[in-house]
């Protein structure tokens, strides 16, 4: 049961930040997407996810992987994964809204979603051997 533990806690923590970013995004998609224009996946995406992965970091750090280490390298570590997945969501999400001629704040959200999605298994393995590593001590 404890190897289920950390997974099953990476997934929760996972669930609540999406269910933060994903609203998130909806919102700022619904209320400034017409004002923002080709914009808006961009800026909306950006804005949810700057919120969310402050509060998957903190979820991840204490929660999750229970760190021990210098909160700082972590949260450097973090936003240097954090940072290309976001690029990868926006560059995504942008495509497939084009492709798809994607025009309402729910179509966007559906994208949003899946494309997310695709990138959250590989999240956990870069958090758990790098950003959270443990150290023997702990194992």
């Amino acid at each position: 049961m404890k190897k289920c533990r950390q997974p099953l806690l990476y997934t929760v923590s996972a669930v609540a930040s999406w269910a933060l970013d994903t609203g998130l995004f909806y919102l700022l998609r619904l209320f400034f997407g017409p004002a923002l224009g080709g914009l808006a996946e961009t800026v909306c995406n950006v804005g949810a996810r700057a919120v969310s992965s402050f509060f998957n970091f903190n979820l991840n750090n204490h929660m999750v992987f229970q760190n021990k280490g210098g909160y700082g390298k972590a949260m450097l570590r973090y936003y240097c994964l954090a940072i290309p997945q976001l690029a990868a969501s926006t560059l995504l999400l942008t495509l497939f809204v084009y492709l798809f001629s994607v025009s309402s704040a729910q179509g966007s959200t559906l994208v949003k979603i899946v494309v997310d999605g695709c990138l959250f298994v590989a999240s956990f393995f870069i958090q758990k051997f790098w950003v959270f590593p443990q150290r023997e001590e702990n194992k």
